[in-house]
């Protein structure tokens, strides 16, 4: 798997899409069908199957199931209906939707699915991933899903009973809300025994977990927490404006029974979730017809500390941006601003890179396993030079 870079990966985070709730129909022979996924940029990527053709989809519970606008045009599907809606970012777009006859996934067949019309090259990190679409929530709530990071597979089932769940799986109740036909599980949280609820369950994001800042910030300890700021996160409608972000080790969370400790949550002011970053430690079970979620520990968190140099890029018109800076960061200190542009690290073009593989120069950062950098960047025509070492904010 790839190194993956902190906080600039995709954080596919789609809501705020409401679909008519379209008779939708699957083989009703009992069956359990086993898929492998591909997580090399910590999102669940699978094959499906349509008119005997193999294409690349997202699995995300956090929106509805879509389709590239170029798969659109060559299989002449018209729209159905027109509406507005939202990205996790609050950016807003006029959406069409389909009626898919039929998609096969792992030999079952599901049919009569609305589906969203989506251009999947919008932004540079989302056309990293090389998507033609995303088996969304409308699709997934006719089956019953396990998730095993382990061995990187997706199963699907129409029994549960076909699915080994042992005495120690901690079931978590979800809800959605079927009036408005908005598919997205929705969970309760406790942070350090203050509640928050409705915090979406997204397979489609890298994250860990995201909580609201406002309500949590006076609860935070000072000496375990980071500020930083910028944007973190690139949606299906572009990216956000820049906002203040707190990572914070978290001494007790409680997901419905499913009790935490000292793990880091990421506050800030847009949709509360729980994303792969944490859901990889689990083997995953999502039952619609009970409303429930197993939850099987697999292994204990990695994401425990933060450590880096005080800063994170995106790429911009072929440009290496700064997009996150952190706050006391020596990196900030010196005089490192966000907008930024990266020039060299060490001995590193990072223009050269950007030509060569820029989602590779994301996604695998060719720094970030090193403890100390020579940094060189541009701001208003000018370059200035500066050294960093990599500092630990929480451990």
């Amino acid at each position: 798997m790839k190194h993956l870079a902190t906080y600039l990966i995709i954080f596919i985070v789609f809501s705020g899409f409401t679909q008519k709730n379209k008779s939708s129909k699957l083989n009703p022979e009992v069956y359990v069908k086993e898929i492998p996924f591909n997580f090399e940029y910590g999102i669940p990527i699978i094959k499906a199957t349509i008119k005997n053709k193999e294409y690349n989809f997202l699995f995300d519970t956090g929106m509805p199931t879509a389709l590239s606008e170029n798969i659109i045009k060559d299989f002449d599907l018209s729209s159905v209906r027109s509406t507005i809606g939202s990205d996790v970012n609050g950016n807003k777009q006029r959406e069409n939707y389909v009626i898919l006859d039929h998609i096969n996934i792992g030999g079952i067949d599901f049919k009569n699915i609305e589906t969203l019309t989506v251009d999947l090259n919008s932004g540079f990190e989302i056309g990293c991933l090389n998507l033609d679409g995303v088996i969304g929530n409308n699709l997934i709530k006719n089956a019953v899903w396990e998730i095993d990071y382990v061995r990187n597979v997706i199963r699907l089932t129409n029994d549960i009973d076909n699915f080994e769940i042992p005495n120690d799986a901690k079931k978590i109740r979800f809800k959605y809300n079927s009036r408005r036909n908005q598919y997205t599980p929705k969970v309760d949280i406790e942070i350090n025994n203050k509640k928050s609820k409705n915090v979406f369950f997204d397979t489609g994001s890298n994250s860990g977990i995201k909580m609201p800042l406002k309500q949590y910030e006076k609860l935070l300890d000072p000496n375990q927490s980071v500020e930083y700021y910028g944007n973190s996160s690139a949606a299906l409608y572009g990216k956000g404006k820049y906002i203040k972000y707190i990572d914070s080790k978290i001494k007790n969370i409680e997901i419905d029974g499913l009790k935490l400790q000292n793990e880091i949550v990421t506050f800030y002011d847009n949709s509360s979730l729980i994303g792969n970053k944490f859901l990889k430690n689990f083997r995953i079970i999502l039952n619609y017809e009970r409303s429930e979620i197993y939850m099987i520990r697999q292994k204990e968190s990695i994401y425990t500390f933060v450590k880096n140099f005080g800063f994170h890029p995106s790429v911009n018109n072929n440009k290496a941006i700064v997009q996150i800076i952190f706050k006391n960061s020596v990196a900030k200190k010196k005089g490192l601003q966000l907008g930024d542009e990266l020039l060299s690290v060490n001995s590193m073009n990072i223009p050269k890179l950007l030509s060569e593989d820029a989602c590779s120069f994301i996604f695998d950062n060719p720094y970030s396993e090193l403890d100390s950098i020579s940094l060189t960047f541009a701001r208003d025509g000018k370059e200035y030079l500066i050294d960093l070492e990599k500092e630990t904010y929480i451990n």
